[in-house]
């Protein structure tokens, strides 16, 4: 019961954001990003509200911890730039664990329709090393 209470509060967080100000916002997201599997919700919403180092911040804190659609689709050149680097360079670690290159792949399926051919290209190469590399972390 305490947990859905708190995801419940955690969602109403993310709706009450729309008009904080930015350390407000750095508040919650720096209280919520811990427990991010069962406040996902409120983070994305809160995360889209951040500007500058502070999304640079929450969008480092994603990606390596998990996928978020609403996040994927609102990334400026730069960001897609970091968030490809980051994902090929898991997918060409051959000691990375495997959970971890496969969400990067389902990372890049979901930016992939904001990428240009060169990066498309790049991130199939780069995935495709998972079918191949004999160590199975």
């Amino acid at each position: 019961e305490d947990k859905y209470n708190r995801v419940k509060c955690a969602k109403l967080l993310g709706k009450l954001s729309m008009k904080w100000n930015e350390k407000q916002l750095n508040d919650a997201f720096n209280s919520l990003k811990d427990n991010h599997y069962f406040y996902k919700e409120a983070l994305e919403t809160i995360t889209m509200k951040l500007s500058g180092k502070q999304f640079d911040n929450a969008f480092n804190c994603f990606i390596s911890r998990f996928n978020c659609e609403g996040i994927a689709q609102e990334l400026d050149e730069k960001q897609l730039n970091i968030a490809l680097n980051y994902c090929m360079d898991k997918l060409n670690d051959k000691n990375e664990r495997l959970y971890i290159r496969i969400n990067c792949i389902e990372f890049l399926e979901r930016i992939s329709n904001k990428c240009n051919e060169q990066q498309l290209n790049e991130a199939f190469n780069s995935s495709m090393g998972i079918f191949t590399d004999k160590n199975n972390n």
